[in-house]
């Protein structure tokens, strides 16, 4: 048996087409790993998923059976996750024949949650609160503010604020 691979992602974004920060964090046997960066002219939804899209691909060195955990608090990355199977079926429209918005980072979300064991797990998250969603919401808020001095970036998030991880030694 091999151990679950927890993916907790965050998303912010000031108003509706403003300065973004998304942020993840990747625990895998006992140790974190994440990034966090932040964009000019950006929407909620596209930081929400841009995190999602990070931290999926930072699955390097992990089996590919190893079971997967993606652990949100968005309403739009947990519904749409449910989704995604019959969103490429259909040809990347909804139910309502509507083409599916944010389709090119949708399937890179696909690609890779259709093809291993995952489950998406919604959660609440607030940058003060004390628990791993807390953290993560911290580091995109911190990624949004820091965007909006200094453009867009992506960083690490350091090795020295990861081993603060909210149960990072039950993980």
């Amino acid at each position: 048996m091999t151990d679950t691979i927890t993916l907790w992602t965050d998303g912010v974004c000031t108003d509706s087409r403003g300065f973004g920060g998304w942020a993840y964090v990747r625990t895998w046997r006992g140790e974190a790993r994440g990034a966090a960066g932040g964009e000019r002219q950006a929407l909620t939804p596209r930081m929400e998923l841009t995190a999602v899209v990070r931290a999926l691909a930072d699955l390097e060195g992990t089996p590919a059976a190893a079971p997967l955990t993606v652990c949100s608090d968005s309403a739009l990355v947990i519904t749409g996750a449910a989704r995604l199977a019959a969103w490429k079926a259909a040809g990347w429209v909804t139910d309502t024949g509507e083409p599916v918005a944010h389709r090119d980072l949708w399937e890179k979300v696909a690609a890779v949650t259709l093809a291993r064991p995952v489950s998406f797990t919604r959660v609440t998250a607030t940058p003060t609160g004390k628990e791993p969603a807390g953290f993560v919401a911290a580091w995109s808020d911190f990624a949004r503010e820091k965007c909006k001095a200094a453009g867009a970036f992506t960083s690490t998030i350091p090795k020295p604020n990861l081993a603060k991880f909210p149960g990072l030694s039950d993980a």
